[in-house]
């Protein structure tokens, strides 16, 4: 064990806080916000780790979050973004292709795109539930232990998320 997958493991550790709240704010912006913080912790994360589709992935989100935090903007407004994203994150797992299972964060990274762009949270959980089994499949072949700590509780806490949001409908 060296300093290096210490620190990692670190950052990992703030991905998964930040991961835990992110699905329980109400309105996308919020999630949006939050998914941003979380990509610069995972991102560094799995850079430290040398695990590449990992990182360049949460790098591509990262700016991702940034064009839909602006969708306002005319420039931003386009569909087109939705496109691009995804046939960046598709390209880059092949340029950093190490194995299939380099392909996860690609999916992951692909279906999280969707989700986000159509702006309903509700479906963000659901979406961000499958992502948390395939991510986790991911972190067991990079040897990330608090990626897959992080996605275990998240998977719950996406539920619980589900569940508040449910009761909350029901009382309305």
């Amino acid at each position: 064990m060296d300093i290096r997958w210490l620190v990692a493991q670190v950052f990992g550790v703030f991905g998964i806080i930040v991961f835990l709240v992110m699905y329980h704010f109400n309105k996308m912006k919020g999630v949006l916000r939050a998914k941003l913080l979380m990509d610069l912790f995972w991102a560094t994360h799995y850079l430290l780790l040398g695990a590449y589709t990992g990182f360049a992935t949460n790098v591509i989100c990262g700016f991702r979050e940034i064009v839909f935090l602006n969708n306002k903007k005319k420039i931003f407004k386009s569909k087109s973004w939705l496109w691009i994203f995804i046939v960046i994150i598709l390209l880059t797992s092949f340029y950093t292709w190490r194995g299939w299972y380099s392909f996860i964060p690609a999916i992951v990274s692909t279906l999280g795109t969707i989700s986000f762009w159509q702006k309903n949270v509700g479906v963000a959980r659901g979406i961000g539930a499958i992502n948390n089994v395939l991510m986790f499949t991911y972190d067991v072949f990079v040897g990330s232990y608090t990626g897959m700590l992080g996605e275990a509780l998240a998977f719950v806490s996406v539920f619980i998320a589900i569940f508040n949001a449910r009761r909350m409908q029901k009382t309305v």
